[in-house]
């Protein structure tokens, strides 16, 4: 049962993938091509090709003030929900900047939080990242395994939702326009799926983790990687397909 599941959420993602819509008409061939040029001018004039870690901004800590939680349960777990505002923008002199901020649902950022009663001391803390289409409680908490990862390792979790995914979603599949013809948006979304991972890991430092992991499955995964090439003081990071 459990291969057939699996085997039918694939032929899902590959009908989203290939739905007549996330296809470039004409005119889309030569707006795309003109914006893959001028990035690569521009990426290479800045330096950020030879040096990639440099093209990622430094995001502000997330402070608990900022944080505005909600309560809610899905697949026989208990989970806060939390948001905050992003503070994430392309670099206005980049492509496809501005039609990114244009996306303002995107512009919030939602995490869920599973986590052992603050009495039972301190717990490590697993970041854990969805993939592509996904980015709610009761499909992430089934694709990433998360009542094992709680109730079986004892871990605290984190699970951010990517841009333009789940409740940040435009468009009427969840995560459509990040993985598009249009390809500035996907370097954006991964850029802004690192800079807002990194505020959360300063909100879930200042919970008193005793340690920081990151797990991440087929976009989410790539997501992860990415983030462990940046940032500091990870225990460890598993990269899933």
């Amino acid at each position: 049962p459990g291969l057939a599941v699996g085997v039918a959420a694939d032929e899902a993602f590959l009908a989203i993938a290939m739905a007549p819509s996330r296809f470039p008409r004409r005119a889309d061939y030569a707006r795309v091509s003109a914006e893959l040029v001028e990035a690569e001018h521009l990426y290479s004039a800045r330096g950020w090709i030879a040096r990639p870690a440099s093209y990622h901004r430094t995001p502000p800590p997330l402070r608990s003030a900022e944080v505005q939680s909600s309560r809610g349960w899905a697949m026989g777990l208990g989970y806060e929900q939390i948001a905050f505002e992003s503070g994430f923008s392309p670099r206005t002199d980049e492509p496809g900047a501005e039609r990114w901020m244009g996306y303002e649902p995107n512009r919030r950022a939602v995490a869920t939080i599973v986590r052992h009663p603050d009495h039972d001391g301190p717990r490590p803390w697993l970041v854990s990242v969805h993939g592509f289409a996904m980015g709610y409680p009761f499909m992430d908490f089934i694709g990433l395994r998360t009542a094992r990862l709680h109730h079986g390792l004892g871990f605290n979790i984190a699970m951010p939702v990517l841009p333009l995914h789940g409740p940040r979603k435009v468009t009427r599949v969840s995560g459509e326009p990040f993985l598009s013809f249009d390809l500035m948006n996907t370097v954006h979304g991964f850029s802004q799926a690192v800079w807002d991972i990194r505020r959360l890991l300063t909100w879930i430092r200042g919970q008193g983790a005793e340690s920081v992991s990151l797990y991440g499955v087929s976009l989410g995964a790539y997501v992860v990687s990415l983030l462990a090439g940046i940032e500091d003081g990870l225990d460890s990071v598993v990269a899933g397909i």
